[in-house]
């Protein structure tokens, strides 16, 4: 069994990280400016979030959305405060992917429409919708194809408003 290609591999394996560093196995360190899709752009084991999750996962390390969880709900609340959006829904997910596919699906359901309007050379993920709206030829599978996207270029408000 091997790894699916999903991206062309770098000859560097990462045995660990702190800070703005990730090592490899022969102790070179590099310039974490990728920080893993974005994951981790707080830094690598920053000890409040070493933390955190160690006490969370000493507690409970997860369960389904079908039962009420006070960390969810806190969460949802801090977020309607800082960011001001009073009465807003939080919809909890684990990736981009799968936050852009439930937001085509959301916009889907609340506008009755099927097309999706994107941009050139965007991506946004390898879940059926996301993919769908991206714009790679090589990535995109006759499933994705069924999905009805108009691309245009960035910026070009005109094609925008024609489309829309």
């Amino acid at each position: 069994m091997s790894l699916f290609p999903v991206y062309p591999l770098y000859d560097i394996t990462p045995v660990k990280a702190k800070d703005v560093w990730v090592y490899d196995e022969n102790g070179v360190n590099y310039l974490d400016m990728y920080g893993g899709h974005a994951v981790i752009s707080i830094g690598h084991s920053h000890p409040d979030y070493v933390k955190a999750v160690s006490d969370q996962v000493s507690k409970l390390g997860f369960y389904s959305n079908a039962i009420q969880n006070p960390l969810q709900e806190k969460l949802a609340t801090d977020l309607e405060r800082v960011s001001g959006c009073k009465g807003y829904q939080l919809f909890l997910c684990n990736s981009g992917a799968e936050a852009n596919e439930n937001a085509l699906k959301l916009a889907s359901f609340h506008t009755g429409k099927s097309r999706v309007l994107a941009f050139k050379k965007s991506f946004h993920g390898r879940t059926s919708a996301a993919v769908a709206a991206t714009d790679d030829p090589k990535i995109v599978a006759p499933i994705n194809a069924q999905q009805l996207v108009d691309f245009v270029a960035l910026g070009n408000l005109d094609s925008v408003e024609s489309i829309l």
